[in-house]
This record gives structure tokens, sequence and C-alpha cells, in this order.
């Protein structure tokens, strides 16, 4: 079986059955389409093989900067080593878990994804001009693993270029205890341009879920995740220039989480989205509107590992708005009960912002 690298980030697990026995129902289908869901569609990629094109490499490519957060699969986060910390950090009594990040990554569509990952020691405001590497490594995917998302004929109806799902295309369900299996979200968001001529901010969120087989139970188990919250800078060069040790995008792993009627309520347009799966059962929520869901869905029998980002409709709670909409991104991944991969499946829904209905 193969899987692309991830640092654990903790020794916690939840488990799920890799077949459906004794999993969680399935949940209907959850918030209401207005009028134009005459629209709404479910958005799929070919589960195998993958087909990367020109645009979508072009997409995914390039420098991208932010933080990098690891979690337990309880969702509680690891905090950076107190070996790292500023001293004055550790003077004011704070505990900091967001490490900044910089990813490299560069596609081909006949090789898939290269990507030298970046993170960098923590500073007390600017203290040095360019950032300082604690730990960097580069890591492949095969293309026949990456899942690219549909662009549909209006693009600003799906999920942005260059967003995909990647892991290996069979989870043995008789895997030898202790083997691991990496599942990895990317959902982009492109921000549209403030003036003629201008270019529209690009962002992304990139969610990792690290599984561990257990031989006793049988069954893959949800060991850790790991998530970033990045912005698009400049074209790859393969980390030649380093991202500025202050200033850049906010730490997001310190902020509370979203309750799961943030995507549930209300009246949504779009791609068709049935739900939670497992209800409460396999759902992380993580800071600022990142979610992580793995489950068997009992009307499918699938092993299904997903990931999901609300974007508001402004980038800080003191700003005003600079959205019409608010946004739900989804990335699933599904399994079979044999473990072959079935589906790889995105999905975007808005709804009126909360100012807009004021």
């Amino acid at each position: 079986m193969s899987a692309f690298s991830s640092l654990a980030a903790s020794t916690a697990s939840a488990r799920f059955p890799a077949g459906a026995t004794g999993a969680p129902s399935r949940s209907s289908k959850i918030g209401t389409l207005s009028a134009f869901s005459g629209r709404a569609r479910s958005v799929r990629a070919s589960a195998s093989p993958a087909s990367l094109d020109a645009d979508f490499a072009a997409a995914a490519s390039g420098e991208w900067e932010g933080h990098r957060v690891y979690f337990d699969a309880t969702g509680a986060p690891t905090p950076i080593p107190e070996k790292f910390m500023p001293p004055a950090f550790k003077e004011w009594g704070q505990v900091l878990v967001d490490w900044q990040s910089q990813c490299a990554m560069n596609v081909t569509p006949d090789e898939g994804i290269y990507a030298r990952e970046l993170r960098f020691i923590p500073t007390a405001g600017c203290e040095a001009d360019s950032s300082t590497v604690e730990t960097q490594w580069d890591r492949r995917v095969d293309a026949s693993e990456v899942s690219p998302a549909a662009v549909a004929d209006d693009a600003a109806k799906a999920v942005a270029r260059g967003s995909y799902n990647a892991g290996p295309l069979f989870l043995d369900p008789g895997a030898e205890d202790g083997a691991e299996a990496v599942v990895e979200h990317c959902l982009g968001f492109d921000d549209k341009p403030k003036s003629p001529g201008a270019e529209g901010k690009r962002s992304r969120v990139r969610v990792q879920q690290t599984l561990r087989f257990d031989d006793a139970e049988k069954m893959w188990a949800l060991f850790s995740i790991s998530a970033w919250k990045e912005f698009y800078y400049e074209p790859f060069n393969n980390a030649a220039s380093l991202c500025a040790s202050c200033g850049g995008p906010n730490k997001w792993g310190e902020y509370p989480v979203m309750p799961s009627e943030t995507f549930t309520e209300g009246t949504w347009e779009g791609d068709v989205w049935d739900g939670f799966l497992g209800q409460s059962d396999g759902l992380v929520l993580l800071p600022t509107g990142i979610y992580s869901e793995v489950v068997t869905d009992k009307t499918t029998g699938d092993f299904v590992c997903s990931a999901g980002w609300f974007v508001p409709d402004r980038d800080a709670s003191y700003l005003p708005p600079s959205r019409d909409v608010e946004t739900h991104l989804i990335s699933r991944r599904s399994y079979g009960d044999d473990g072959a991969l079935r589906h790889a499946t995105f999905a975007k829904r808005e709804r009126a912002s909360t100012s807009a209905k004021k």
C-alpha cells in the first residue's frame, strides 16, 4: 500500500471500522436549497486513474505561505515545543500552536505533486529580516493518487482550480498492525479582483488525515490531523526565497472552532451536500471553520475521508464585509469495503451573508 509522508502529531486516535458493521447511520440531507437549486449538482473527479492537466498544474503550483497546526484525533492542537519558543512568549506565559509555514509546490501532469514543505522557528514580532527554517522536507505524490477537482463551465460556481484530494488507491482491509496511510485534501478559494486589471487574492486550506490500521480491531483509525491555511504569493521557485518572519497571513490555530450548525443551517445554493455522514461520530471541528470527518457511511458501506472549509463574508470579525456570500467548500475521498478507491468528490455551496440579510 502506498502512502505519502506526514508528521504525526499525537499518539491519540479515534477509531472507525473499515467496513460497514457497527458504523453510524448516514444523516439526511441537511440545509435548504433555494429556488435556484435547480442548478445544484454533485461534482465528481475520476477515482482512477487521476487526470491532471496543464491548467490544474499551473493553479496548484507556486509558493504558498501560511501557518500549519498539528492536532490529535479529537481536534486538540499540539503546542510548539518549549525549546522553540521565543523568551518573550515564555515570560508572558503564552502557548503557541501555529508553525509559520511555506509550501513550494510544483505539479506536472505526468509525475504528480512535488512539494518542499518548510516550517520556521517562531519569532516575537520582527526579530529577523527573514524566517529561520526549523524543518525542511520534500515529498512527492504520484499522479495516479491525485484527484483534481473538476471545474464547471461557470468557474465561480465550483471550488477553485488547483483544488484536489490525494491518497492511496487502496486501503488494505488486511493491512499489518500499525500500517499508516495519509489522505490529503486541498480546497482553494479565489477572491474577486478589487479593481479592473488586478489579481484577486488566492488562498487555500490543506487537511492531512493520518490513518493507522489496528489489526486487533480489523479497522482503520484516524490517528492525527495536520492542517494549513495558506496564501499564494509568487510562482514556484523551490523555496529559493523565504517568506518574511513577520507580517503575512494571520495565525489561526488559537481561535475557536465554529459550531456544526454553521454548515447545516440556512438557505444554501450550489452543489448538493448530504450533510455530515456520521453526525457527531467522526466529525472533528477545527478552528476558523475547518473540519475533518472520517467515518463509514452505513448507507453505502464506503469508508469516507472528508474535509471542509467555511469562508466567511469578511477576512476578520472587526473588518467590513468583503464578499457578498458565505461559502462552504467540501472534499471527500471514499473507499469501498474491499479497500479500493471509489470516488473523489468536491462541492461548493453559497448563502447570503449575515450582513446582507440585515
